[in-house]
């Protein structure tokens, strides 16, 4: 994983690189629970400096494993196993159906 490991990944902030919501990174791309707990989000990380981190961009909000490998395939990025194994539908608790 690169940025934050998972230990130092506390912040609220859904744009920060250090989310605390964050589950996996695919290059610049990464998927994580939004801040409500209602969905996940396709994002991807912006140039940052490296005192404050990248910051990353919201491309879609998710609620089927379906949502997140289109906007993937959308942007011209290989097939991700990591998106795959999302279960078919987003459940509040843990993210996971």
């Amino acid at each position: 994983m690169t940025g934050a490991t998972l230990s130092a990944r506390t912040d609220h902030r859904e744009t920060a690189d250090a989310y605390r919501g964050e589950l996996f990174r695919l290059g610049v791309y990464r998927v994580a629970v939004c801040a409500d707990g209602k969905q996940w989000l396709y994002q991807r990380q912006n140039p940052g400096n490296a005192v404050a981190g990248a910051r990353w961009r919201t491309l879609g909000y998710c609620r089927t494993h379906a949502a997140p490998m289109r906007l993937h395939a959308r942007h011209l990025q290989p097939p991700a196993p990591e998106i795959a194994s999302l279960p078919e539908r987003f459940s509040r608790i843990g993210g996971a159906a």
